[in-house]
């Protein structure tokens, strides 16, 4: 056998292994376990699937109001995560919390994305259950993914509200329970609610 033969196989072995490595490291799931903090403080960091049940949670004590502005809210036919926070939606308003969410719609050389179009099929279903929703201007892009409950509690962080964002991707947030905070972005919700 010649060299050149040997180095090729060689390498061809070594980057079929470093894939192998790579995926089984991937499917891993992260931790950090020399982190502490504490749950009861006012931040709560909420990386990859630590973010839908905390989520989940802090909607079903919601008692007055819900303000949601997110990027993407995935419209879905057949029941998972996604559907089921929709649903919740839903059930809050029906218990008498006021919801409000404002929705992303963009334009891509001058066509309705297909995000937007998901957006839009969502926006209807929660519009006809009550909840009152908005589209964002074609003008610009809300890529925000904010969820402000009772004027005490804010999530953000880079969570859509996907399958894949809620259950899979790599995805980093956070929760802060903060009276002065919340204020903060309820000023900013309102101005993006008046704008839209």
């Amino acid at each position: 056998m010649n060299k050149t033969y040997l180095r090729s196989a060689f390498l061809i072995l070594l980057v079929f292994l470093g894939g192998i490595i790579g995926f089984l490291t991937a499917s891993e799931n992260w931790s950090c376990p020399a982190c502490s903090f504490d749950v009861n403080e006012k931040i709560t960091p909420l990386v990859n699937e630590e973010y839908y049940p905390i989520l989940m949670q802090e909607i079903e004590n919601a008692e007055s109001t819900i303000d949601i502005v997110i990027y993407e809210f995935k419209w879905y036919d057949k029941n998972n995560s996604v559907t089921e926070l929709r649903d919740l939606l839903v059930e809050k308003q029906n218990q008498g919390v006021n919801v409000r969410i404002i929705l992303d719609q963009s334009k891509w050389y001058g066509e309705i994305t297909d995000l937007s179009k998901e957006n839009s099929k969502t926006g209807e279903f929660l519009s006809k259950n009550g909840i009152s929703v908005k589209l964002d201007s074609e003008k610009i892009t809300t890529h925000d993914k904010l969820v402000i409950i009772d004027d005490e509690t804010v999530i953000l962080g880079s969570h859509n509200w996907g399958s894949s964002a809620l259950t899979k991707n790599n995805e980093a947030s956070a929760m802060i329970k903060d009276s002065g905070i919340a204020d903060y972005y309820e000023n900013y919700f309102e101005f993006l609610w008046k704008n839209a």
